[in-house]
């Protein structure tokens, strides 16, 4: 996309005009990226850190080119119905791949990427997927039954990555989604849903080899002991003991914070002076996005992230507003379910600055928006 928009710079160069909602969310993806940038130069990675912040800054010829050569909305659901596909697809395939692990429930699908933004993400792809579900369409069953596909399979494999924390994110989603149907007044469609998504559950907990409820029992089992006897090598127990830290940090300095070379100074301290179990060790953030911006980059830092995270959302949500085109509302919402999906995530994962993270966010919002320009659109 970097690339078309470049080559066609005739096209849109001085021709196009955005409007300020969407200056606001490119403003704060370049004040992301510049924190970022700065964080990584003082902490002495210098050509490495210029990787996520320069994909992020170039979404703004994207946003103008595509401004002129909108995608066409219907491409946009079939994209994410096929990418959720995909996704349970792979996950399927590594899960065959390793029937040993898989029937002894330690069994984890990866993706290509790690457990946790493999399966979010996937989630993120089903649910936005069924933001579609009111959307004009000459053959409306099909449509629906098409767009329920992509938000299973986003969901089953959400659930063989086994990744707890993109459970909360489905909640969040889900309330989002079924506000929007009552707020379309399609009651219906919300009992419909509702009764869909929680038989669903129900379903999918009573299925063994997909070891849930034990993974739930297994969580319980972890707060219970870091609560009572301060275990820290385990899954729930590393994350306390990370957010206190982190915490503790953000303390120390609230203004700027101690940058990602002072974090992992200060968290080698702590693990020689056997205040941390060595198993913190592995990880270079908190696994929590408030706490690793508030930590390393401080309040200014904080501020920065809340602000990613608030003008996209506000973006569509104004768009969705001002228009009374179903397919636009649609779009809109798939857009505002990116945010708060991206919030969720980050309690319990540092989950933006990944590589996937990044490009998924910022890319997905200005194909979303690009695509919300559309007034009149075929399915």
């Amino acid at each position: 996309m970097i690339i078309v928009s470049l080559v066609n710079i005739r096209l849109w160069w001085g021709k196009v005009s955005l409007p300020k909602e969407v200056w606001w969310m490119y403003g704060s993806f370049a004040l992301l990226a510049l924190s970022w940038l700065v964080d990584g130069w003082l902490s002495g990675e210098r050509g490495s850190a210029l990787e996520k912040p320069l994909k992020i800054l170039l979404t703004l010829p994207c946003l103008f080119y595509l401004a002129k050569r909108p995608p066409q909305a219907r491409w946009l659901w079939h994209g994410l119905v096929v990418g959720a596909i995909g996704a349970a697809s792979v996950a399927v395939y590594q899960a065959f791949n390793s029937l040993e692990a898989f029937r002894a429930g330690w069994f984890r699908a990866q993706g290509f990427t790690n457990a946790i933004q493999f399966g979010n993400l996937a989630l993120l792809l089903g649910m936005m997927a069924l933001c579609g579900w009111l959307v004009p369409s000459r053959q409306k069953t099909l449509w629906r039954g098409w767009l329920l596909v992509g938000f299973l399979s986003g969901l089953f494999a959400s659930f063989l990555s086994g990744s707890r924390g993109g459970w909360l994110a489905l909640i969040l989603l889900a309330g989002l989604f079924l506000a929007y149907l009552a707020f379309a007044g399609y009651w219906r469609s919300v009992l419909v849903v509702a009764i869909v998504s929680i038989a669903g559950s129900v379903a999918v907990l009573q299925i063994p080899q997909l070891h849930i409820k034990e993974r739930v029992l297994l969580a319980k089992q972890e707060v219970a002991g870091y609560s009572s006897a301060n275990i820290a090598n385990t899954s729930v127990g590393a994350r306390f003991q990370m957010w206190q830290f982190g915490w503790n940090l953000y303390r120390e300095k609230p203004l700027f914070g101690w940058t990602q070379l002072g974090y992992m100074m200060e968290k080698k301290k702590e693990i020689d002076a056997k205040r941390l179990d060595p198993m913190q060790a592995e990880f270079n953030h908190p696994h929590n996005e408030l706490l690793d911006a508030a930590s390393k980059r401080g309040t200014v830092g904080l501020a920065i992230l809340l602000l990613a995270y608030a003008a996209p959302f506000i973006a569509f949500a104004y768009r969705f507003n001002s228009s009374t085109d179903m397919r636009v509302r649609a779009i809109c919402v798939a857009g505002m379910s990116i945010p708060i999906a991206y919030a969720a995530f980050g309690l319990t994962q540092s989950f933006l600055p990944h590589n996937s993270g990044t490009t998924m966010y910022v890319y997905a919002l200005v194909f979303l928006w690009s695509a919300s320009n559309l007034k009149s659109q075929d399915t």
